[in-house]
């Protein structure tokens, strides 16, 4: 949503990054805002089109204008995981020259109204992805009252203490290591569970410990609310994309419930409201 506002007040990027970088910050732009603007095309509001190929046009602006763009959430755990093999302090969470180059060209594409098959592919398999997980979960607790009835007890004043106790269990780790094996499906679960166990203890391996959160506290919110919004699986993604920055801005209220819960202690999430210029109040924050 920032990234719309800063458009729609024709925000120039050049000097919004030269401002930022004045007080020793830069924004970084997550892999999933390309996806987010790219559900433009399928908008049936009018002009949906036009603003989709506007929304893309600035989007390769503010790239060549040097913002950085994040990894896709499954190659941050890629990135940790390599991190921990070649015994480096900590993964590099942004995408390479090579792919910012890449990004750069697709976005000019899509700035023309060329929505190739990959994007169109993505944009599908993200939402039936959503609606599954809505349902399974939902069905997951029809089956499993005890569960249910567990997760009940945990109070919202206690829901910190129990993720953070409960991403170090077992339980944690068998988590991760299902996440590791879906984006590796022929590494042998031993050697998932081995990466599991070394990942969660580390303190500079933000998403693997993220990740798991959000799993705890989406099953945490079914089993407490009975119902799902649509939408959680999406906002979480860009909550889970920010892991490496010090601050994550959004304008999305609903996510002041678990946006902290889901990153690292001692990094802020602040909530514009739209009552400055949005490029004046990203700059207070620094």
């Amino acid at each position: 949503m920032l990234w719309n506002a800063l458009f729609d007040n024709g925000v120039d990027p050049r000097s919004f990054v030269r401002a930022l970088a004045q007080k020793n910050g830069r924004p970084v732009l997550g892999l999933h805002t390309f996806y987010e603007f790219a559900k433009t095309f399928q908008s049936k509001k009018k002009n949906g089109l036009g603003r989709a190929k506007d929304l893309f046009s600035y989007f390769k602006l503010c790239v060549e204008a040097g913002v950085p763009v994040g990894k896709d959430n499954m190659e941050l755990l890629t990135a940790e995981m390599w991190a921990l093999k070649l015994r480096a302090s900590k993964p590099d969470p942004l995408l390479s020259e090579q792919d910012h180059k890449l990004v750069i060209q697709e976005a000019a594409k899509l700035s023309n109204g060329e929505l190739s098959h990959r994007t169109i592919e993505f944009l599908d398999v993200q939402r039936k992805f959503a609606l599954a997980t809505r349902v399974n979960q939902l069905q997951h607790f029809e089956l499993r009252d005890d569960m249910k009835q567990y997760l009940r007890t945990i109070l919202p004043d206690r829901l910190r203490d129990w993720l953070d106790s409960e991403t170090s269990s077992p339980s944690g780790i068998r988590i991760l290591t299902e996440h590791i094996l879906r984006r590796f499906p022929d590494v042998p679960r031993v050697e998932g569970f081995e990466y599991a166990s070394a990942l969660i203890p580390s303190a500079s391996m933000f998403f693997c410990k993220g990740v798991v959160r959000s799993d705890l506290f989406y099953n945490w919110r079914c089993a407490n609310r009975g119902s799902i919004p649509k939408d959680l699986i999406d906002d979480m993604y860009h909550v889970l994309n920010s892991v490496y920055c010090g601050i994550y801005a959004t304008s999305e209220r609903g996510q002041s419930e678990y946006a902290s819960l889901l990153r690292p202690a001692g990094s802020r999430v602040k909530f514009y409201s739209g009552d400055i210029p949005v490029a004046s109040w990203i700059e207070g924050l620094l």
